[in-house]
């Protein structure tokens, strides 16, 4: 026997409002905080006339993605109870030139798991969960630039 959708309430997705405030430091400088006072600070090359003390905003993109994904993939290792010891993720990310906006055209993801019986499998699948599924950032970046990936496992010293 079937279910009867007809009388299933309606589920209603509310939208989760997040809310960052941005502030001119001095000079280029930026600093972004959170309803929680937590902040990121920006700054621009010295080319544009910035000093180099914080990542540029598409490094902050960059970095972004890759914090996203690894909370992903480091938390679904541990539920597969691999014995990671160490981790890292190496972002690159190609750009154009012109014309502007000098939006990132390919990006690659080389994700290093270092770990006692680490397998394979597991840092694949779980990499592939984020990717697929879990990562937001990825999920948007994704809908307008390739993101590719790969990986290495790196044995535990004793």
């Amino acid at each position: 026997m079937g279910s009867n959708f007809r009388n299933a309430p309606i589920l209603e997705f509310m939208p989760t409002v997040k809310k960052i405030t941005l502030d001119w430091e001095k000079n280029y400088r930026l600093i972004a905080k959170n309803e929680k006072g937590i902040s990121v600070r920006f700054d621009i090359s010295p080319e544009f006339g910035g000093e180099e003390t914080a990542l540029t905003p598409m490094e902050n993109v960059l970095a972004s993605l890759a914090a996203c994904t690894s909370y992903d993939v480091l938390i679904i290792l541990k539920k597969k109870r691999q014995n990671v010891t160490a981790y890292s993720v190496e972002a690159t990310a190609e750009r154009r030139d012109d014309p502007p906006p000098k939006i990132f055209t390919k990006i690659h993801l080389h994700f290093i798991v270092t770990g006692k019986d680490v397998t394979a499998e597991a840092v694949k699948r779980s990499i592939d969960l984020s990717m697929d599924t879990y990562c937001s950032v990825g999920g948007m970046l994704k809908q307008v630039v390739p993101i590719t990936y790969s990986f290495e496992i790196k044995q535990a010293s004793a």
